[in-house]
């Protein structure tokens, strides 16, 4: 009887630690679950920042401006367009 008793015992902890649903399956889909949650996090502040671009483009004119100054280097009508260049060291040895 006390065989019989061992050999069911330890055919329970093999399951529990090595078959399906056993604590390192389970570990490993809780490790799954927490990237998964900080990828998400992730999607949605850049689709938040998204949505307020996308509202700001359809709401005026300012974000637009901004876009064509910084992306494109567009400048205002009657404004002075300034680049300052950097010297190389090739240049100055010359």
């Amino acid at each position: 009887m006390a065989v019989i008793a061992l050999v069911l015992i330890a055919g329970l902890q093999y399951k529990l630690w090595f078959g399906e649903g056993s604590v390192q399956e389970v570990w490993q889909l809780r490790s799954q679950i927490d990237d998964k949650r900080v990828e998400t996090q992730q999607r949605v502040e850049r689709n938040r920042a998204l949505f307020a671009e996308v509202n700001d483009l359809k709401s005026g004119l300012d974000a637009v401006e901004e876009i064509a100054r910084t992306e494109l280097g567009m400048v205002r009508e009657g404004e002075v367009f300034f680049q300052l260049l950097k010297e190389d060291a090739d240049t100055k040895a010359e």
